[in-house]
């Protein structure tokens, strides 16, 4: 997948490099700048585009997919410990990690986790 990604990207490039229209303008000296800037726009946004289809279809996707595990959210507590939830299948886990050490705190079926939400979802609605 990557590859399809980097000869599109490749094929662009040389395509705006190559194109008589741009060859045309290069006397001009402001033209030039303008297609510095072009390629330039082409590349970047190029390489979002290549950033995001690693992060769809990279390794680590493939992991989770496999694996069936997802950070549904992170807080730093201090520099060095967070609290993370973890869905792992149809389980929700709340683990606390430190530099040295990984250990589970609570862990809850999918079910109990949405009620709970639910739950301070309503308390939270009320309190306003």
């Amino acid at each position: 997948m990557r590859e399809s990604f980097s000869g599109i990207l490749a094929s662009i490039v040389i395509c705006a490099l190559t194109n008589p229209v741009f060859a045309a303008e290069q006397a001009d000296a402001g033209a030039v700048g303008y297609r510095a800037i072009f390629i330039l726009v082409i590349v970047v946004a190029g390489l979002f585009v290549l950033a995001w289809a690693l992060k769809k279809y990279g390794p680590t996707a493939r992991v989770k997919r496999s694996l069936g595990l997802d950070v549904l959210g992170q807080v730093a507590l201090n520099a060095k410990a967070n609290l993370a939830l973890i869905q792992v299948g149809k389980s929700v886990v709340l683990i606390g990690v430190t530099q040295n050490n990984i250990s589970v705190i609570k862990e809850l079926e999918q079910s109990e986790f949405d009620k709970a939400i639910d739950e301070f979802g309503a308390a939270m609605g009320a309190g306003k």
